[in-house]
């Protein structure tokens, strides 16, 4: 029941996860569904919330576990497997968590509780792999790493295609080798060489000194 909601919250977000399209998607009975969860809707949505994210945590884990491993290999391969993920999964679905987030009204006060719980609980897990001595410039490049996926989840579904996730993951992978801690209080990437505007050119001076007109 619950892999069904997942699935459901995956393709059409918390609009389109009631008890009827679950009972249809599930083929369990209602009964059933108010047996084992008699929170209703709310109830249901928090528990795949949830589940979801512990998955997502399990992924990170594999994903980033494994040290010895350079760190952009790691990116270009989580990026590249969620691709592959996304396209097998019929290139229609997004995060649970993104979608459900997308969909929250001012009033979903503790259903946005889960979900921005669940970013927490992923930038977290992705921290504690990154390389970099201070714990802000771990959490803080850890952020990006989610911002990069559930972007991608955006575009990817608009496109139909994986694409996005790999381009994301071959970016994040460039950019960390040249990441500073944020404790120094440069940019976390070098600022490229600035142009110079040609009325700022100097003038060249002839080798036997400035010309004289003529008379």
């Amino acid at each position: 029941m619950l892999q069904a909601a997942e699935t459901l919250l995956r393709e059409s977000g918390l609009s389109g996860a009631g008890i009827k399209q679950l009972v249809a998607r599930s083929g369990a009975p209602v009964g059933s569904v108010y047996h084992f969860f008699p929170g209703g809707k709310m109830q249901i949505v928090t528990e795949t919330l949830q589940r979801h994210s512990g998955k997502a945590v399990h992924l990170f884990q594999r994903a980033f576990g494994d040290a010895s491993v350079p760190l952009p290999e790691r990116l270009r391969a989580l990026f590249r497997m969620a691709a592959k993920g996304f396209e097998a999964a019929g290139a229609d679905k997004g995060c649970a968590i993104g979608c459900v987030t997308l969909d929250l009204r001012a009033s979903d006060d503790s259903l946005r509780q889960v979900c921005d719980a669940s970013f927490n609980d992923w930038v977290d897990e992705i921290a504690s792999h990154m390389p970099w001595p201070d714990a802000e410039t771990r959490r803080s490049f850890a952020t990006m790493i989610v911002l990069a996926l559930e972007g991608a989840f955006v575009l990817a579904r608009a496109g139909h295609s994986g694409d996005a996730f790999t381009t994301a993951g071959d970016w994040l992978a460039r950019l960390a080798p040249s990441t500073r801690p944020v404790s120094t209080g440069e940019s976390h990437v070098p600022s490229p060489p600035a142009h110079r505007r040609p009325g700022n050119r100097r003038r060249r001076v002839s080798p036997s000194g400035p010309r004289t007109r003529k008379a």
